[in-house]
């Protein structure tokens, strides 16, 4: 799991592209997939394409080229397959009994409006082991009860986005996992950090944004 000696080896900024230029192929994606709407496959192509021709004479000739496709080609399928892994695993759950017994028993929680929908979309966003995942199981089944409690919409959805970004961090979770994989380091070695970073920070934030809008903010 170690990274390997060329992989820690220092490597200076000559060959380097400018940073503008480097930040060009993703801000296409962005715009192409948020602003001109069109699909994510083509979006992340254009992006492809924009690399491969601001950095082609980057890199030294067409083997090389072959090389980093491959690896390219090989981290993605890697990606691809721990995300369908985990996703597929919130599908299942979301059809089993104790799922459905959890969504019932949320609904009979006595807290205060807000609250009630931090944590049940954080509940429901751990169980699935994804952010979007949990929004969609939550919205699905308890959007009701949130209007019956008088929660406005657009609190939901702010509230929502921050809180489904809680939980879904649990080890289990697709996205750190590839990027464990990426960074070749154990759960044991880096949790701690990304714990702190990706749950505690968030729930942090959801006591500040939490009185603000309950103040109409």
């Amino acid at each position: 799991m170690q990274l390997a000696p060329e992989e820690l080896e220092e490597r200076t900024s000559e060959n380097l592209p400018h940073p503008i230029i480097a930040l060009i192929p993703i801000a296409a994606i962005i715009i192409c997939f948020n602003v001109v709407k069109l699909p994510v496959e083509t979006s992340v192509t254009v992006g492809i394409i924009l690399a491969v021709v601001l950095m082609f004479r980057r890199v030294a000739d067409v083997s090389h080229w072959i090389e980093v496709f491959n690896k390219g080609a090989a981290d993605s399928g890697t990606a691809i397959l721990n995300t369908a892994i985990v996703v597929g695993f919130g599908g299942v759950v979301e059809q089993t009994e104790g799922f459905t017994y959890l969504i019932n028993n949320l609904q009979n929680l006595s807290i205060s409006p807000l609250v009630f929908v931090a944590v049940t979309i954080a509940i429901c966003a751990g169980v699935c082991g994804s952010a979007s995942g949990g929004m969609g199981v939550a919205f699905a089944a308890l959007t009701d009860t949130y209007k019956s409690m008088g929660v406005s919409l657009e609190a939901v959805h702010r509230i929502g986005a921050i809180a489904a970004g809680t939980l879904d961090t649990l080890p289990h979770q697709g996205a750190q996992i590839t990027l464990l994989g990426i960074c070749k380091l154990t759960h044991k070695e880096a949790y701690f950090d990304i714990a702190v970073t990706q749950i505690l920070i968030p729930i942090l934030t959801l006591f500040i944004f939490i009185p603000l809008v309950s103040m109409g903010l």
